[in-house]
């Protein structure tokens, strides 16, 4: 509790100060932050921290609400092969991933964007699991197949 008194009563001063010419810092009553240049910028929706040029940090932990919002169930829905190219023909990228211009006008939630990316790994995997047991297979044959043929060269 002490730390977001703390916290708070440094935001505060600090949003009071001011540089020449403009705020720096702002903590809205409403208890949004903007940082940046407070009198152009402010917070969208629901957010309550803006920050004008982004953000540089060594560590960034995501909270999700429930499991649901994670892709725990995506082995079930790995679209085929023919699937993922005509996605890829079709729309210029794969399947259940958002479009460039999508991803300009509204932007992504990461937990949204991990769960998507973690899913088409998980499809890579799948696939690619099968494409090995269908080479050891291959690679069965190959060799029956090889060892009929000496079979015959030696008769």
């Amino acid at each position: 509790m002490k730390k977001y008194i703390l916290l708070t009563l440094v935001l505060v001063a600090f949003s009071t100060q001011s540089t020449i010419a403009q705020d720096i810092m702002l903590l809205k009553t409403s208890g949004k932050v903007v940082i940046g240049d407070t009198s152009l910028i402010s917070t969208p929706g629901a957010y309550n921290l803006y920050v004008q040029n982004g953000i540089l940090t060594e560590k960034v932990k995501v909270a999700l609400r429930n499991a649901s919002e994670w892709s725990d169930d995506e082995f079930e829905n790995t679209p085929s092969l023919t699937e993922v190219k005509q996605s890829i023909e079709q729309n210029s990228h794969l399947p259940q991933m958002p479009s460039a211009e999508s991803l300009v006008s509204e932007g992504y939630e990461i937990t949204s964007m991990d769960a998507k990316l973690l899913a088409q790994i998980e499809w890579l995997w799948q696939h690619t699991i099968k494409i090995d047991a269908e080479n050891k297979m291959l690679k069965n044959e190959l060799a029956e197949i090889k060892a009929l043929i000496s079979i015959k060269d030696r008769k």
